[in-house]
C-alpha cells in the first residue's frame, strides 16, 4: 500500500512540475516573442523564398507542401519549442536549398509565420537563445 502511495505522489509531482513548466513557457509565446520589424523583415523573406510553394497567404500552393497557418500549423508544431520550429525550417527549406538563408532570416520568417497566426509582437526579437525556451501553445 506504501508503494502505491508513492508511486501517486511521484505521479503527481511529475505532473505538477509538467505543467508548471507549460505554465511557464507557454504565455511568453502569447507575450510578444518577437518583435513587429523582425515579422515584417520575416514577411519579405518568406514572400521572396517560400511564397512559391507555401503561397502568399501561408496555404501551400504546392501538393506537397504543407498550410503554415490554421488547423494544420496548430497540429503539427503544438507542444514544441520555436527552436524545433526553427530547426525544422532551416534544415529541410527552401526544399533542395536548406540552410542557404541564414540563421537571422530563418528567425525573421519564424516570426512572420507566428505573427500571421495572430500571436502578438513584443519588444524584443526572437533569437536562438529564446526560441530554446518558448513553447508553441494554443491561446490560452
Amino acid at each position: 500500500m506504501k508503494e502505491a502511495g508513492a508511486a501517486l505522489s511521484v505521479l503527481l509531482l511529475s505532473g505538477a512540475l509538467v505543467a508548471g513548466a507549460q505554465d511557464a513557457a507557454g504565455p511568453a509565446i502569447w507575450s510578444g516573442g518577437f518583435t513587429a520589424a523582425q515579422a515584417k523583415r520575416g514577411n519579405d523573406a518568406y514572400q521572396a523564398s517560400c511564397s512559391g510553394c507555401h503561397g502568399s497567404d501561408l496555404r501551400a500552393t504546392d501538393a506537397e507542401a504543407v498550410d503554415l497557418t490554421g488547423p494544420a500549423i496548430r497540429a503539427k508544431w503544438n507542444g514544441k519549442t520555436l527552436e524545433d520550429r526553427f530547426e525544422t525550417i532551416r534544415d529541410t527549406m527552401p526544399l533542395g536549398n536548406a540552410n542557404t538563408l541564414g540563421d537571422k532570416t530563418y528567425m525573421d520568417i519564424l516570426a512572420f509565420i507566428l505573427q500571421f497566426n495572430d500571436f502578438p509582437p513584443g519588444n524584443q526579437e526572437l533569437v536562438p537563445q529564446t526560441a530554446k525556451v518558448i513553447v508553441f501553445v494554443p491561446r490560452p
